[in-house]
C-alpha cells in the first residue's frame, strides 16, 4: 500500500530547491541562535521590490502603486507583524479580527483598503460607528454621554 507523502515549505528563508550541506548548516546555526537571518522572507522580497519600483508620496496617496508592493504589504501586515490599528496590541493568528474602516451597514466595501487589524475588544467597542466618533470616544469617555443625550 502505498502511503501518500505531503511536502511542507516549513522553511521560508530561501527559495531554492537544492538543499545541500550549506543550506542545513545555515539552517541549524539559525535554529540554534547563532546566526542571524539576512531579512530574506516575504520582507526581505518587500525590501527588493521598493529597490527596483521607486515610488513617491504622490503614487501612495493616489493609489497608484504597483499591485506587487500591496501585496506584499498587506501580508506583512495580517502575518508578520500583526498590531491592533487602534490599541496597538500584539496579535496572535487567534486573536486578530477584521475591522471595517468604513461600516458595511453604512455603505463600506469589503476590499484590503477598508479592512485593518484589530483585536476584539476594539471591533466589539467600534461596531458600526463611524471612525471619527469611535476615535473620539476612546480618547475623551465623556463625550459618549453628551452624544447619547
Amino acid at each position: 500500500m502505498l502511503t501518500p507523502t505531503f511536502k511542507s515549505h516549513y522553511d521560508t528563508l530561501t527559495t531554492s530547491p537544492e538543499r545541500g550541506p550549506a543550506f542545513y548548516l545555515a539552517r541549524h546555526l539559525r535554529r540554534k541562535g547563532l546566526r542571524q537571518s539576512t531579512g530574506e522572507g516575504r520582507l526581505g522580497r518587500l525590501r527588493e521590490t521598493s529597490k527596483h519600483k521607486q515610488s513617491t508620496v504622490a503614487d501612495i496617496v493616489s493609489g497608484r502603486l504597483d499591485r506587487c508592493i500591496t501585496n506584499e504589504f498587506h501580508f506583512y501586515t495580517w502575518n508578520v507583524l500583526t498590531l491592533c490599528v487602534y490599541c496597538h496590541t500584539r496579535l496572535s493568528k487567534r486573536t486578530v479580527t477584521r475591522d471595517h474602516v468604513i461600516p458595511q451597514s453604512q455603505g463600506g466595501p469589503t476590499s484590503p483598503d477598508n479592512l485593518v487589524p484589530c483585536c476584539s475588544r476594539c471591533n466589539n467597542t467600534k461596531a458600526n460607528k463611524p471612525l471619527w466618533k469611535f476615535l473620539l470616544e476612546r480618547q475623551r469617555p465623556e463625550v459618549r454621554v453628551r452624544l447619547a443625550s
